[in-house]
């Protein structure tokens, strides 16, 4: 029996052992799932560990020897590789694999586009850190007095035998290191889950979707070391606000999609009294809603692929932030409006904000979220078929 190794960064949550479909893999391989957070990582990794999905195919390896000890030891046929490619902690990991001629798989589950301020907002941003946020002022600061500069880089050349490429931006990702790299066309988890879920004829009903991205706690946080983007107290004040102006004017409702990792159980009524969907419901209610409000949340991939409208909404706060002006990228590129829920914003009569960009969305979708090669097999099909061939 083959044995297959997931090789991730960013902890393993129950979230992860079912859209890996691990229990189905596990019926046909022996599937591990290593999660090297605790030597990538560590405040991540002790802050969430007790929130770590407990599975036997979860793997606690604690340095590069064990690693090495490991792979030696274990007839491993495929190492999926869930992480980005550019996260320079793995490469001696990625390496390694090569060494033994393990197969190694860039397993690519979602894919965005990437966002660099150009010269004129960097000076823009410098001084809006400089006049409304001293705390990022103090995190850059901490963040040059920890950098070495006479350090040397340790270069870990490595390759990936093969790439799971969702969409068209997939295939030039870091280009240099995929010279030898075979590519297999597919789709991205969520255009998968769309795909998996029965699908009906669902007529639009009088209400918009908010998909929470748990935005004042994230752990992405503590995983980047960077501060907050916002602040509780103002965020959700502005968005409880934000979401009455909307649902007056657009004579509408607005459901909260809770964000997988949020909890929310010491907060009661933090949106007011509107209805709460566990994420897992977040594509059925996106294909049944009129229209979608995001910040940078992924999965605006449902709303994309069913083609509803984006409203995507900044704060004061934000504008302040590590993360500003993401969002404003973001919103050009799929054609969409953009509020601040700080201030009072102006709704055409014509309602022209509950309409999409059609040329917008399928280039986003096309590049993004499903390879125009995909085909009709099934990703997990694709998997199998990967595995089998070693």
């Amino acid at each position: 029996m083959h044995h297959i190794l997931f090789l991730g960064r960013n902890g393993f949550f129950k979230r992860d052992f079912q859209r890996f479909q691990i229990k189905r893999l596990s019926k046909k391989f022996k599937v591990s799932f290593l999660d090297l957070s605790n030597l990538c990582n560590k405040k991540f990794y002790n802050r969430e560990k007790k929130k770590f999905f407990s599975s036997k195919v979860l793997l606690k390896i604690n340095s590069l020897n064990e690693f090495r000890s490991f792979i030696s030891k274990n007839k491993i046929s495929c190492v999926l590789d869930i992480s980005n490619p550019n996260s320079k902690s793995l490469d001696v990991f990625r390496k390694t694999i090569n060494e033994n001629n393990i197969k190694l798989v860039n397993f690519q589950t979602s894919l965005y586009p990437i966002f660099k301020r150009n010269f004129f907002l960097k000076i823009k941003y410098f001084f809006r850190v400089i006049f409304f946020n001293r705390k990022l002022i103090l995190y850059y600061v901490k963040k040059l007095l920890k950098f070495n500069y006479f350090k040397k880089k340790n270069l870990y050349n490595f390759y990936y035998d093969s790439i799971f490429c969702i969409g068209k931006d997939g295939v030039n990702l870091n280009f240099e290191k995929h010279q030898k790299s075979k590519y297999i066309f597919a789709s991205s988890l969520d255009f998968e889950s769309y795909k998996n879920e029965k699908q009906f004829k669902k007529v639009s009903q009088n209400y918009i979707l908010f998909l929470d991205q748990y935005l004042p706690f994230h752990n992405a946080y503590i995983h980047r070391e960077i501060p907050p983007f916002a602040t509780p107290e103002k965020y959700y004040k502005s968005l409880k606000n934000f979401f009455d102006f909307m649902e007056k004017n657009l004579k509408t409702k607005i459901i909260i999609a809770t964000h997988p990792r949020s909890n929310y159980k010491n907060l009661k009524d933090i949106f007011g009294k509107r209805k709460i969907i566990n994420y897992k419901k977040t594509n059925d209610f996106i294909s049944r809603s009129l229209a979608v409000i995001n910040y940078t949340s992924t999965a605006m991939s449902f709303a994309i692929i069913h083609k509803k409208p984006l409203i995507f909404y900044t704060s004061d706060e934000i504008n302040n932030s590590h993360d500003a002006y993401h969002v404003n990228f973001l919103s050009k590129q799929l054609g969409s409006v953009l509020y601040n829920i700080d201030k009072i914003p102006i709704i055409k009569k014509d309602k022209s904000l509950l309409k999409i960009n059609k040329y917008k969305y399928r280039d986003y979708l096309n590049r993004f979220i499903r390879h125009s090669k995909s085909g009709k097999k099934s990703n997990l099909n694709k998997i199998i078929n990967l595995i089998n061939e070693t």
